[in-house]
């Protein structure tokens, strides 16, 4: 279910009644990927003041580097593989990258935070962007499962228990169920073209700042 339609549906469950604290999460969940790019930026501009520099992405022997790109990397193809399988509001997806974690557009995500801080150096990157990142997807996850529990009270109990939330199993699943269609239909495309400008800005950055 798409987060704009999570936050509405608390809200409108909870009503007037709702608390403070209740709508501030609901408003943290709904404006995550804001948030997350807003301390990426925040990230950057520390950096730049300091006058550090990002990884060199084309140095073929920084292993940084290259690590950083095939976490971005690795990142975008599970979302990717996670948007065309998933349908949202019309049935409980337990196939593709569904059938090794319950939430593939997260580890996704997380891959490409991970990858993302590499570039940037490491180091308190990661606690940075990490910490507050945990706490609004962990709110995320918990209302979104609470959620498909309430529409799918045949399926979820069961899917739930077999399947973890983040950390697979196992590693392997086909590619059942999975659209280009469907991938268009749900944006994803937006990702890998924020992803390859972000890139190309840290190389950009890197260049420019080359002694």
């Amino acid at each position: 279910m798409a987060t704009t339609q999570i936050a509405a549906r608390l809200l409108c469950d909870e009503g007037k009644t709702a608390s403070f604290t209740h709508r501030l999460r609901v408003l943290l969940i709904s404006r995550r990927v804001a948030i997350s790019m807003l301390l990426f930026a925040g990230l950057v501009l520390v950096n730049v003041l300091l006058g550090t520099r990002p990884r060199n992405m084309i140095h073929v022997l920084d292993f940084a580097a290259a690590a950083g790109v095939a976490l971005v990397l690795a990142g975008l193809l599970v979302r990717s593989w996670a948007a065309g399988t998933l349908r949202k509001n019309k049935q409980l997806i337990t196939s593709g990258p569904y059938a090794l974690v319950r939430n593939p557009l997260y580890v996704g995500s997380f891959l490409m935070m991970t990858g993302f801080c590499t570039l940037l150096g490491g180091g308190w990157s990661y606690l940075v962007v990490f910490a507050p990142m945990v706490v609004l997807y962990s709110l995320a996850v918990r209302d979104e499962e609470h959620l498909l529990a309430h529409f799918f009270p045949d399926e979820w109990p069961a899917y739930a228990a077999s399947t973890p939330r983040f950390l697979p199993r196992r590693f392997f699943a086909t590619c059942e169920g999975w659209s280009l269609n469907q991938w268009r239909k749900n944006g994803e495309y937006n990702a890998w073209l924020g992803a390859g400008a972000a890139l190309l800005c840290l190389e950009i950055w890197f260049l420019a700042t080359a002694a």
